[in-house]
């Protein structure tokens, strides 16, 4: 009669075993149960606080946009005006100086009463000279305005495919939201 007890220890062995199981089993569910409860509570504003974000990236990036378009816009007609014009001037007023020398050369040696055409001739080459300085510095900083503007374009690209990115990513699940902020917040 020995192996009835041994069974009936046994027996209540598993059935404690089973109870403490039970018992760490409802803990773990308390606590599921607490977690999911507080996560219920936070939900609707992280919802409302996503759509308040969806819409400010939205509205941003029509800004954009509309940015972009514009200084397309201006590049155009900047180039279509200004460039063909200045490269114009540029050779007419090059001409002009090669005129102006080569009359100086010929006529402005000849007699000491040309003096007076010689030195006019010569302001007017000091003037042709400064006004070829001119346009060549306007020409060159017209190039750095417009590869200017068309590094400011390349950087709204950039900007307007890193918010996607953004919006793409889901937060963790841990962090706490980021309170929104509108782009005329920011400090410059």
């Amino acid at each position: 009669m020995t192996v009835i007890p041994g069974l009936v220890r046994r027996a209540a062995a598993g059935a404690e075993r089973h109870l403490r199981e039970g018992a760490g089993l409802l803990v773990r569910i308390g606590r599921d149960l607490e977690r999911s409860a507080e996560l219920g509570r936070l939900l609707p504003s992280y919802l409302e606080r996503m759509a308040i974000l969806e819409q400010a990236v939205s509205d941003q990036d029509a800004e954009l946009r509309t940015v972009r378009a514009e200084l397309d816009s201006l590049v155009g007609q900047l180039n279509d005006r200004l460039l063909p014009r200045i490269d114009e001037r540029m050779d007419d007023t090059e001409r002009d100086l090669a005129a102006v020398a080569t009359s100086v050369i010929r006529t402005g040696r000849d007699t000491a009463g040309h003096r007076t055409r010689l030195e006019a001739a010569e302001r007017r080459i000091g003037d042709l000279r400064t006004k070829i300085a001119q346009l060549e510095q306007r020409t060159g900083l017209w190039r750095d305005l417009q590869s200017t503007v068309a590094r400011f374009g390349d950087d709204l690209d950039a900007m307007r495919a890193r918010m996607a990115l953004r919006a793409a990513e889901p937060p963790p699940a841990d962090a706490a939201p980021a309170p929104v902020q509108n782009i005329t917040d920011r400090p410059a």
